[in-house]
């Protein structure tokens, strides 16, 4: 079987996590948990597309299996990866809406998690989660299991556009999401937005930045629309039923967050996501972008960069999950033969302010970035990324993007990959 194989079982996985640690102690550790359930299909939202509405809404017992075999993952792998030296640093629940699982299921997912892992070194623990899906005993179940964050999908504040987004909130309980989480104990924190919706005015957009503002919320990220294939809003794009926000629309829009941001009080510590101060910040983001250590993810749709390998299940294979929760759909191991494999963890490390850190890549890896950077699908990117008006900062040890250069160049790209569907960008 190839290095590349796509059918890795259970335990010839771990013996490659094994052989790829060589001998290094205490390795570091990412857990993810994923939650494939929602009460609404989002009309922008690209895990959701292959995802029937009846089972994205599964509730009671149509969600016990779900639950079980997570529960059978995390115990199968959870010891191995211990045995080899993980200690998890990080935990971020997404989904999907893992608020959807009741408390006792919340519950049954945690005890597995504290069963199969050592969690005492865990610095955050972050939930996703959506403003109707909030209510005070779901945040006291969440706080005595000891979640330390919560990050919180408003997206906006506008009536029209969350229909026309397919939210299943209304404004007036994503205002009253971020008092509940106070009176809860919940101190930290994320409001989600998105900027230049199809057909939304630019004052529409700071109408919502400003009055979640008035709320004080200590993190804030803003993420520029994306058009992603077979979502409703594309289609509806490419059927004309709505307008996309051209490129200076689209900068303009992140502009004016910067501004409004910047005079808050806020500054950009990665591209898109404000803080006021450092402790605020999103370990589990920082973890992931600056390349800190290996990412194992539970779950259907889940994905993990562990072991120099790319594992990840599709969602349309939920059935398989179920019945084999063991197995990924795809593991590949990571080649200079197949480097748009790298893409994710590449992009999202240019977002930041260290950039591409070439030991911690390696690492990661287990490849020399000057391999990758060399291959032609990479030196195409980076050129796109510099016509777009990107300005690369090299050291010795490291690959950034100027800050000045970020919003501009990942926005241009995105407007560009959204017309002609080239090159990829932090995912």
């Amino acid at each position: 079987m190839s290095p590349t194989s796509t059918a890795m079982g259970p335990r010839r996985l771990l013996d490659a996590i094994g052989e790829a640690l060589d001998g290094e102690r205490e390795p570091k550790l990412a857990l993810y948990v994923h939650v494939p359930f929602c009460s609404s299909k989002c009309h922008f939202c690209d895990w959701v597309t292959d995802i029937p509405v009846s089972r994205l809404r599964s509730t009671g017992e149509e969600r016990s299996p779900y639950v079980k075999a997570l529960c059978d993952q995390i115990r199968f792998y959870g010891p191995q990866l211990t045995r080899l030296g993980y200690r998890p640093e990080v935990m971020y629940w997404g989904g999907g809406t893992p608020t959807r699982l009741t408390g006792a299921e919340m519950t049954a997912v945690h005890r597995a998690l504290d069963e199969a892992f050592d969690l005492s070194g865990l610095r955050q623990w972050s939930v996703e989660t959506t403003p109707n899906d909030l209510d005070p005993a779901t945040l006291d179940v969440m706080r005595g299991l000891g979640v330390s964050r919560v990050s919180v999908g408003v997206q906006s504040l506008n009536p029209y556009q969350l229909r026309k987004a397919g939210r299943a909130h209304s404004r007036e309980q994503a205002l009253a999401a971020l008092p509940m989480l106070r009176r809860a104990g919940i101190d930290e924190f994320n409001v989600d937005l998105i900027s230049s919706f199809p057909g939304e005015a630019r004052e529409s957009f700071e109408e919502t930045l400003r009055t979640v503002l008035t709320l004080d919320p200590p993190h804030v990220s803003v993420y520029p629309y994306r058009a992603t294939p077979r979502t409703v809003m594309a289609m509806q794009l490419d059927r004309a039923l709505t307008e996309a926000q051209d490129r200076h629309s689209m900068i303009d829009a992140y502009e004016l967050a910067m501004d409004v941001l910047g005079e808050a009080g806020y500054h950009e510590y990665c591209h898109g996501y404000w803080v006021r101060e450092a402790r605020h910040e999103d370990q589990d983001g920082n973890y992931k972008y600056d390349l800190a250590g290996d990412k194992i993810g539970f779950g259907s749709g889940a994905e993990s960069i562990i072991g120099h390998h790319l594992l990840w299940n599709e969602n349309s294979k939920y059935a398989q999950y179920l019945l084999a929760p063991r197995d990924f759909t795809h593991a590949h191991r990571f080649t200079t033969d197949e480097p748009d494999r790298l893409t994710a963890p590449i992009g999202g490390a240019l977002m930041t302010r260290e950039g591409v850190d070439y030991a911690r890549f390696r690492r990661l890896t287990g490849l020399d970035f000057a391999d990758v950077r060399a291959t032609p699908y990479v030196t195409r990117w980076f050129d796109l990324l510099e016509r777009c008006g990107g300005r690369f900062v090299e050291t010795g040890h490291s690959l950034r993007l100027e800050r000045s250069s970020i919003h501009r160049a990942y926005i241009t790209h995105l407007a560009h990959t959204m017309a002609h569907g080239l090159a990829p960008e932090r995912a």
